[in-house]
């Protein structure tokens, strides 16, 4: 069963540490911006669709990138794919600002959603109690 909770903390933690460990200086290694990128559309989509998120990168833009940020990430995709994987840039300010606030905002929204994963503890019951059986006779 998906949990979309459960997933959301797991991409959106995992934005967050990426976010602060290689985008707050004034240069920054281009591909870390997909670091960050690539979990904070996946939990876009998870909001707006309620299902796990597709894996492709170019579907996640497609869907869940605003159109002003576009044209941007598709330079840095450029960018990426000719350079080095070391090669420094300066800091992106659109896309660093929509990160900021795309954090908090999935963050909020993670808060006031209802935990609909419950276990159903059952069949792991039941196997438990067959061994224990099993064992005794």
């Amino acid at each position: 069963m998906f949990s979309s909770k459960k997933t959301l903390y797991h991409y959106i933690s995992m934005a967050e540490e990426n976010y602060r460990e290689y985008l707050k200086g004034d240069l920054v290694r281009a591909k870390k911006y997909f670091y960050v990128l690539h979990p904070v559309l996946a939990c876009q989509w998870i909001l707006n669709w309620g299902t796990p998120p597709t894996m492709l990168f170019s579907e996640l833009i497609k869907a869940e990138l605003p159109v002003e940020l576009i044209d941007v990430v598709n330079q840095l995709l450029e960018l990426k794919m000719i350079s080095s994987e070391a090669k420094l840039i300066k800091r992106i300010p659109e896309i660093n600002e929509y990160l900021d606030k795309s954090i908090l905002d999935i963050k909020s929204a993670v808060k006031l959603l209802e935990d609909n994963h419950t276990p159903d503890w059952k069949e792991l019951n039941q196997l438990f109690l067959r061994e224990i059986n099993r064992d005794m006779a």
